[in-house]
């Protein structure tokens, strides 16, 4: 189980320096606010430091807030089962990052290796963990209004269940071609019992020699 804890960042879009958002206070957590006070920019930070680019498509030069052009900086704490772990990232001119394990330094030497390691952890890819972050009013009246078969293969691949699919459908044929060597079987039985019930001996005693 994934528990995120703790977001901290720092001149991300229209935020200033040393932002906190402490995810661990409650199960929900609520972002109340006005239009344009940064609440939607939340996931796209969340998505970031998680997988090192955002749904939006925004690009790392639109991240750093303008006023203060000096990079960014995102923190994420969270905890996988029993171990805690952190991911912070230092983005100037190229980016820095490292991820902590039990306060253990488990970083890769590159970026992009230290990502494979993080999301082998948290057992989620981009593309789900943003389609679990933006179901949105609008996108779950979608879901709500869309055909059987179109809900049915949003849940597959939100849910990553692709494999299970294709396990079901080798299940579904072997049972249908058992069911079908169980109704040959059992009409030879029945021929059997047939036979017997046709031919049945009144009596069986042995005659006298």
């Amino acid at each position: 189980m994934i528990t995120l804890k703790k977001l901290k960042w720092s001149n991300c879009f229209s935020y200033g320096s040393n932002n906190v958002l402490d995810l661990n206070e409650s199960i929900v957590t609520q972002l109340v606010g006005t239009n344009g006070t940064g609440k939607s920019s939340i996931p796209l930070i969340l998505e970031e430091v998680l997988f090192n680019k955002n749904s939006k498509g925004i690009k790392k030069a639109d991240i750093p807030n303008r006023e203060v052009n000096n990079g960014y900086d995102i923190a994420l704490s969270f905890s996988v089962n029993e171990d805690e772990y952190l991911i912070d990232v230092v983005r100037r001119t190229n980016i820095k990052v490292k991820l902590y394990k039990n306060e253990e330094d488990i970083s890769s030497h590159t970026a992009t290796a230290t990502y494979k390691t993080l999301e082998s952890i948290i057992g989620i890819d981009f593309k789900t963990f943003s389609q679990i972050v933006y179901q949105n009013t609008n996108a779950s009246l979608q879901f709500l209004t869309a055909t059987d078969t179109n809900r049915k293969k949003f849940l597959i691949d939100l849910l990553q269940l692709d494999n299970y699919v294709k396990y079901f459908d080798v299940f579904k044929e072997l049972s249908r071609n058992l069911s079908g060597d169980v109704s040959r079987i059992q009409g030879k039985i029945d021929t059997i019992d047939k036979w017997l019930s046709d031919n049945y001996l009144e009596d069986t005693s042995l005659l006298s020699k």
